[in-house]
């Protein structure tokens, strides 16, 4: 009888110890998981305060820009000028080069027409 009265309290002991273990366990899990969430929300606090700063500071240079420059510039070149661009493609046209080229494809096709009409004959 006393040897299952003992068997049986090692056996709540070790059961209350195992259930200590798994509470500290989880305590120190929930723990973790708190202060990564805590250094998730400063991150993104910090991002957040250092995206106003910059369109706050972008937003001014703008304006002083814009004040700068409306003094010389029209309304739409003001406009044009805040826009953000990706790039920008200059073309010259050389009128000479193309007529000269549209000739010699004429040219060139009336000879190929009237080869073509001497060989059907």
């Amino acid at each position: 009888v006393a040897e299952k009265k003992a068997a049986a309290e090692r056996k709540s002991a070790a059961e209350k110890k195992a259930a200590a273990e798994r509470k500290a366990a989880a305590d120190k899990k929930a723990a973790a998981e708190k202060k990564a969430a805590a250094e998730r929300k400063a991150a993104a606090e910090k991002k957040a305060a250092a995206d106003k700063k910059a369109a706050t500071a972008r937003r001014a240079s703008d304006q002083l820009k814009a004040q700068s420059i409306s003094k010389s510039k029209s309304v739409s070149e003001v406009k044009r000028d805040k826009r953000t661009q990706l790039f920008t493609v200059s073309v010259s046209v050389n009128t000479a080069k193309i007529a000269t080229v549209v000739s010699i494809g004429v040219i060139a096709s009336a000879v190929f027409v009237a080869a073509l009409a001497f060989i059907a004959r």
